[in-house]
């Protein structure tokens, strides 16, 4: 798999909202009457305390809600014709389940200038304006908002109007991942300053998922996308514009500056149908560069086995233990500071004559000091080293001892998030390599004094 380097431009991203497409597959439903309900006359802000007098509480509950404009059904573009400059013009819609709702107000004349929001009619019966939109002029209205259940209304405020038609409608989504509701820059998910691996999906062609790390320490990144080469998305980083990135590769980002920020976003690939049921996954983490503070060892009070042991033909156990081994770590990124939710795989192999059956792996993510502390509770020794003899020297004490041994192996693999090589293996650091794959290890099942004289 490929990787690369991206350098980025330090000019920042427009924090203005994103101009969404309008073409969500609205279906023409013709002219509507026009209703203008006086009781919602005011200017959205004093609505979100406004009761309406002439409705009764009956429970707090949805389905006790009476709509006080017309009801029409979302999925449809309606037209609208002789408006007048002051009036508010609205109509009622349903939520039945959570759902991302973007509403349209779109094909004002020269003469027309509609601003449009999303107003929500409450259990208590109070209304919530939940979204605006209020361009200059004739240009399109755009309001994205996440809709629960529940009862909504277009509310549409004529600020000056020819007469001319004009549509308005709305599109909903429900399948929605767990990233939503990001569809501007202004609401982009902001990633924490940690590993991230996000898993998303888009549930229309004109979703749009926004994302934001920043690179708090100035350290190289790695960015992946991976979209089960299905190829239904386009993944894009901003860079002086829009850049489109290969999926399915590795990005290396470097000589970035403290606190740069890295801007992404997916969007569908609109050449093919859109299945919200299939998912891409977006990794973006820093570079695991260095690791240290690492122990791996037993027990402090290990009668340990030396070079010099007699009886035994085997390699030097480098790390030995009685009933726990104990291993930990800290990882570090380009810059020499911690990271949060990097990986260290520990390989045990508890039996070197028996690797297939005695394999464990331990796959850890680090804390949020860089951190990784384990103990793995050896279990029951099967001793395939025995009568292993060996000296201690010990309180002015000459002891010779005999040992029984598990003989085991053991590597430690961190994943640097550079990317694989042209040969699918996975660049990481740590300890055993090609030339030294395993360090041995010497579980001890038992040791017996031969002799113990004063030395």
């Amino acid at each position: 798999m490929k990787k690369h380097t991206l350098t980025l431009s330090l000019l920042s991203i427009l924090a203005s909202t994103h101009a969404l497409a309008i073409d969500h597959d609205l279906e023409h439903a013709g002219q509507v009457k026009k209703f203008v309900n006086n009781a919602l006359n005011a200017p959205v802000a004093v609505m979100q305390s406004q009761r309406v007098a002439s409705a009764s509480v009956q429970s707090e509950t949805t389905a006790a809600i009476t709509p006080v404009c017309p009801t029409l059904a979302t999925g449809s573009l309606y037209t609208l014709s002789n408006s007048s400059a002051g009036e508010s013009i609205c109509y009622h819609f349903e939520i039945t389940e959570r759902s991302k709702t973007t509403a349209l107000l779109v094909g004002q004349s020269q003469g027309t200038n509609v601003n449009l929001s999303i107003i929500k009619h409450n259990p208590d019966n109070t209304f919530t304006a939940i979204g605006s939109s209020a361009n200059p002029g004739n240009q399109d209205e755009v309001v994205l908002a996440l809709t629960e259940p529940g009862h909504y209304y277009w509310f549409m405020e004529v600020v000056e109007s020819d007469g001319a038609e004009y549509n308005f409608g709305a599109a909903v989504a429900n399948n929605l991942d767990p990233y939503e509701f990001n569809d501007t820059v202004a609401l982009s998910t902001v990633l924490p300053d940690r590993q991230n691996s996000l898993v998303g999906n888009m549930d229309s062609i004109n979703d749009v998922d926004y994302y934001q790390f920043t690179a708090v320490r100035g350290q190289d990144l790695s960015l992946s996308f991976f979209d089960g080469l299905s190829n239904e998305y386009v993944v894009e980083i901003y860079n002086s514009g829009w850049t489109p990135i290969a999926p399915n590769t590795y990005q290396i980002i470097s000589n970035l500056q403290e606190n740069q920020s890295i801007n992404l976003r997916v969007s569908a690939n609109k050449a093919l149908p859109v299945n919200p049921a299939n998912s891409y996954t977006l990794n973006i983490a820093s570079i695991v560069a260095s690791f240290d503070s690492h122990v791996i060892t037993g027990e402090s009070n290990v009668n340990r086995i030396p070079y010099s042991a007699k009886y035994y033909s085997g390699p030097y156990l480098t790390t030995q233990a009685y009933r726990k081994l104990n291993w930990s770590l800290v990882l570090k990124d380009t810059t020499g500071a911690p990271i949060e939710g990097a990986i260290a795989q520990f390989t045990f192999i508890k039996n070197a004559n028996d690797p297939q059956s005695t394999l464990t792996t331990y796959k850890v993510n680090s804390d949020g000091n860089g951190a990784i502390s384990e103990q793995i509770n050896l279990g029951a020794c099967n001793p395939n080293a025995r009568g292993i003899e060996h000296t201690e020297y010990s309180l002015g004490y000459k002891n010779e001892w005999r040992s029984d041994v598990e003989v085991g192996l053991w590597r430690l693999d961190i994943p640097t998030n550079r990317g694989v090589d042209e040969n699918g293996k996975l660049d990481t650091i740590g300890i055993g390599g090609d030339n030294v794959p395993y360090v041995y290890f010497g579980h001890i099942c038992d040791q017996d004094l031969i002799s113990s004289n004063p030395s």
